[in-house]
């Protein structure tokens, strides 16, 4: 856990009248905050991380995929039965039913295909016309080996001088390069951060393509945020929205294009059109807000800093060490407040081992449980969708059962 507090309280009028502070479960300790009376004043903030998600996991959903049951025969022996959702032949693999042989067959072939395809190893060198020719001769039985071959560069992170070698192999046997080659080589570029291959790509894009499919725009995007032509990201952000809601991501290499630029405005601008479409901020996107608080004294940036933590805490969202740290050295970093940031651990009694303030309970209170229970009676047992989510089994005593 880590916590941060000024080192001269009595100095320090920052805080409402009552410190109010949110712990997390003791299996889930990742992040804690404290409760913003007034986004201007602060005291002190904790926060715990673990490598734990801090979403539960339905220990039997690993089993819904599961499509046979077993039964027990008269002689106790286990049979194996098609499960009742599975409405496919009970007798699927049985080597004397109509068409078998020819499944049979088509199963082996794509398995051998898979092992082919598995089996391809991209060269360490770029290789000449004459020798890709040769290397595709020995994979005759794999269609767009082309492609295959990329996947795979993709997959090793080749060099990016050995795919150059096999678009030109591919320019020169058939005059043109396709589109899904353009988005693999895309891909391989922006992965090793190659912008000046990306500059090409997408100035080759824009002339042979009137539009492109999300996923090349999202790798446009991503290759060229941290690029000095990083405006242009916002040109294909608008191109996302014509079709679909932009992604997380989409935003978050926008902003991150944005903030490496000092444009505060605009990324605090871009962050909040994304919560207002209900997208939750990957960490690395909240994590470069705080690295540009540390370089950038702005009043408007430190305000925006201070709601991104009401919003982490409102949401129960909780950041990993490496954010963490970045938190912990922008509160040190603020000019005139003097916060050190302590790790440490929480305690059975509630209190912070470092200031000994009393930590904010995730208990719901009376107010809250009532609400929260009014909600679920009106909404779920006198819904219109009651028969959907109970049963007669399910007792509620005293509660009418319809929504009269």
């Amino acid at each position: 856990m880590a916590f941060l507090h000024p080192t001269i309280f009595s100095g320090l009028q920052t805080l409402g009248k009552y410190p109010i502070f949110w712990p997390v479960p003791r299996r889930q300790q990742l992040f804690a905050v404290l409760h913003l009376l007034n986004r201007n004043h602060v005291k002190c903030f904790p926060f715990t991380t673990t490598s734990q998600s801090a979403i539960p996991v339905d220990p039997k959903a690993t089993h819904m995929l599961s499509t046979k049951t077993r039964s027990k025969g008269r002689d106790g022996e286990e049979k194996e039965g098609r499960a009742r959702g599975d409405t496919s032949s009970p007798h699927p693999f049985s080597l004397f039913s109509a068409g078998a042989a020819k499944r049979r067959s088509k199963n082996q072939e794509e398995l051998l295909m898979i092992s082919k395809k598995n089996g391809i190893r991209p060269p360490e060198k770029p290789l000449s016309v004459a020798e890709w020719e040769e290397l595709k001769g020995e994979f005759k039985g794999i269609s767009k080996f082309e492609d295959v071959m990329l996947e795979q560069m993709i997959k090793c992170n080749s060099s990016i001088d050995v795919a150059k070698s096999l678009l030109s192999m591919v320019a020169i046997r058939k005059g043109d390069i396709s589109y899904n080659l353009l988005v693999k080589y895309l891909a391989l570029c922006v992965r090793q951060e190659q912008i000046a291959e990306v500059y090409d790509v997408y100035d080759i894009m824009k002339v042979r393509f009137k539009t492109l499919e999300t996923g090349a725009y999202s790798l446009l995007i991503k290759g060229l945020s941290g690029s000095n032509r990083w405006r242009e990201t916002l040109l294909l952000l608008q191109e996302i929205k014509k079709v679909m809601t932009p992604s997380k991501g989409n935003y978050g290499d926008c902003i991150k294009g944005a903030l490496n630029n000092q444009e505060i405005n605009l990324a605090c601008e871009l962050y909040h059109e994304m919560l207002a479409k209900d997208l939750i901020p990957n960490l690395d996107t909240l994590q470069v807000f705080f690295d540009t608080g540390k370089c950038v004294k702005d009043d408007q940036l430190k305000s925006e800093l201070l709601g991104i933590l009401l919003y982490l805490r409102e949401n129960q969202l909780y950041p990993g060490e490496v954010l963490m740290q970045s938190i912990k050295l922008w509160f040190e970093s603020i000019p005139g407040e003097k916060w050190e940031g302590h790790l440490t651990a929480i305690k059975n009694s509630g209190k912070c081992p470092v200031c000994n303030q009393n930590l904010e309970a995730i208990h719901l209170s009376q107010e809250e449980y009532n609400a929260l229970k009014e909600k679920i009676i009106k909404d779920v047992i006198q819904g219109a969708d009651i028969f959907r989510k109970t049963t007669p089994q399910v007792g509620f005593k005293g509660l009418p059962l319809t929504g009269e």
